[in-house]
């Protein structure tokens, strides 16, 4: 805990991790916010489930053009028309009774226009700290994201049920422009100035760095809808969000307990492994509530670990010219992972049975462990030592 203090003590770092914080919160209510109120809209999920799908392709287009665009247009100037403009798509799905094929277009322009806020913060935190407190910070950095997935649903759905659907997209609106505010204004994000990204687009994507980040993103956060998809399976709704609850509590203690102590050249298969162990432990008895939240917790101890790990790699050996668009690429490829495990977990109750989509989920997790142990030589070259001293 002494070196997330130190770190947070770094003039500006409080200020940029809260304010990033609040920018991404309206993604935390997304997945449920959009559902609940197109499916109410249209009185269909398969018209819900396209518009969200929609999202979530026009957000992984443009992670990387957004993110590579960061130095060409200016941070502040693009994060904040991204915002303003994806905010302005959610007010009138909000605001309106639409057509589906308009709603799912409007879906899709909030995706393509996602403020490139994680690649933007990700650039920052170099320029805030020693590279030494880099693998420090990116830890703290995933964990606490984990307030996003926490809080964002509960809220969407509490602001729901005691109001109407409509309200949750509006703050999600509102919530991203203030957030853009906030965060673009604050000087170190105003007075940053990204050297130009040299090549072409992709480019980036010969880095062996990058494009083993990108797997092993794509298969770790394809596990999580595996995950989610079976939890809401295989349990009752409100024992579903308990037991996904306990995943990202999980995430949260293993990112302030284990991920500063837990260094070296393999300790990012560690963490992977450590995933994978805990959804194993699901199959005990899968049917039991308390039994699946102890798992979900077990696999959650290594998630906030393992993306601190693998930001703080990319933030020690890639140019800042080029991490914008390294970390935009990284994103799409978690949201491709999600998408397709969570396509596959759907296809795999459907034919198979409910807990089979727990065995998507494990798949895709011992995937990303198989995945850092083949790679390992490579990765443990941009790994921080297990000597390294982060501040105390």
């Amino acid at each position: 805990m002494a070196s997330y203090s130190a770190v947070l003590r770094a003039p500006g770092m409080a200020r940029i991790v809260s304010s990033q914080l609040l920018a991404r919160f309206p993604f935390g209510m997304m997945t449920l916010g959009f559902v609940m109120h197109i499916e109410q809209m249209h009185d269909s999920y398969a018209i819900a489930g396209v518009a969200l799908g929609a999202e979530t392709i026009g957000a992984a287009i443009s992670g990387p053009l957004l993110g590579r665009w960061l130095s060409k247009f200016g941070v502040r100037r693009l994060l904040l028309a991204t915002a303003i403009f994806g905010a302005t798509c959610m007010a009138l799905i909000a605001l309106f009774w639409l057509p589906p094929v308009v709603i799912i277009l409007l879906a899709l322009l909030v995706g393509l226009t996602s403020p490139p806020i994680q690649s933007a913060v990700r650039t920052i935190y170099p320029t805030l700290v020693k590279k030494d407190q880099l693998d420090t910070v990116y830890s703290l950095d995933a964990t606490a994201q984990e307030i996003i997935w926490v809080v964002g649903p509960v809220l969407a759905a509490f602001i729901a049920s005691t109001t109407n659907t409509a309200v949750v997209v509006l703050l999600m609106a509102i919530i991203q422009i203030l957030g853009a505010l906030w965060f673009s204004f604050n000087r170190e994000v105003r007075d940053l100035v990204i050297p130009r990204s040299e090549g072409k687009v992709g480019k980036i994507l010969r880095n062996e760095l990058v494009y083993i980040n990108a797997i092993i993103g794509l298969l770790m956060v394809g596990s999580f809808s595996g995950i989610e998809v079976g939890a809401v399976a295989i349990l009752p709704k409100a024992e579903a969000g308990v037991a996904l609850a306990a995943l990202s509590v999980g995430s949260i203690l293993g990112g302030l307990l284990i991920a500063n102590r837990v260094r070296g050249k393999h300790s990012l298969l560690g963490f992977l492994g450590l995933i994978a162990f805990g959804y194993g432990l699901s199959f005990i008895n899968p049917t039991n509530a308390l039994w699946l939240g102890f798992s979900f917790f077990i696999a959650g101890l290594g998630i906030a670990p393992a993306f601190g790990r693998l930001g703080a790699m990319v933030a020690n050996n890639i140019p800042m010219s080029q991490a914008a668009e390294a970390y935009g690429w990284i994103n799409t490829g978690q949201l491709v992972g999600y998408s397709a495990a969570a396509a596959l977990a759907g296809i795999a109750i459907d034919t198979v049975g409910n807990v089979s989509a727990l065995l998507v989920a494990f798949i895709f997790g011992l995937g990303s462990a198989v995945v850092a142990l083949i790679t390992s030589r490579a990765s443990a070259r941009f790994a921080p030592s297990s000597q390294d001293k982060s501040a105390e």
